[in-house]
């Protein structure tokens, strides 16, 4: 085994919407009295309001085209989607947001290498930079790659395999989907898009750097 499993880092999940009206000084009240309790620090952003858990890494995103949890962390378990549905849930009737739903879907994480595997060795030999490009940029130490997909169903998933430069042993890869329109036209359906997503990430990072980890 050259790989450990994919590891998250970052789990956010969000509900779309095309436009919609400012917040209003009473939405925020009713917001800050439904969440202050988990979210104990709150910032204005434009056209809209950050909730947040610095201690935990969460935070709730809500302005007038999304509603996003999130959550970052050395490792986030899988049971974090729980949480953010339960705060989505409670949150987007004091939106009035109605359906149908857009869901966007992000994960990061790491993949730990073994048995002497190098990331950077790695990515340079799959994705070599051309030598003439150190004439202008200096040496190039490290690469990443990047692959965009389209699904039968119209969900559009983002992906980027990277070394972390944080600790050379490890893969960094981050992928974002984004169902098609019109979108779940309830919220057990669109939480149901984003758990069937999640495992596509998992599933999709840890095939993508164990593919390209054999092909070196």
């Amino acid at each position: 085994m050259r790989l450990a499993p994919f590891n998250f880092t970052k789990i956010a999940l969000g509900l779309y919407r095309n436009t919609g009206a400012l917040l209003a000084p009473a939405t925020q009240g009713e917001l800050l009295r439904e969440l202050h309790r988990d979210y104990p620090s709150l910032t204005q952003i434009p056209n809209g309001v950050l909730f947040a858990d610095p201690a935990k890494g969460r935070a709730l995103l809500i302005d007038q085209t999304r509603v996003e949890a999130s959550e970052n962390s050395p490792h986030v378990p899988l049971s974090a989607v729980d949480t953010m549905q339960w705060d989505l849930q409670r949150t987007v009737p004091i939106l009035d947001y109605a359906p149908p739903f857009r869901v966007r879907v992000e994960g990061a994480g790491t993949i730990q290498a073994l048995e002497g595997v190098n990331p950077a060795a790695v990515l340079r030999a799959f994705a070599p930079p051309d030598p003439a490009w150190s004439e202008i940029g200096g040496e190039c130490t490290h690469s990443c790659v990047r692959f965009l997909f389209t699904g039968a169903d119209g969900v559009q998933r983002d992906v980027h395999v990277e070394p972390l430069f944080a600790q050379a042993d490890k893969f960094y890869v981050m992928v974002t989907s984004f169902t098609a329109a019109p979108g779940a036209a309830t919220l057990p359906a669109a939480f149901d898009e984003a758990r069937n997503e999640i495992a596509v990430i998992e599933r999709l990072g840890d095939r993508i750097v164990a593919d390209i980890v054999d092909q070196r």
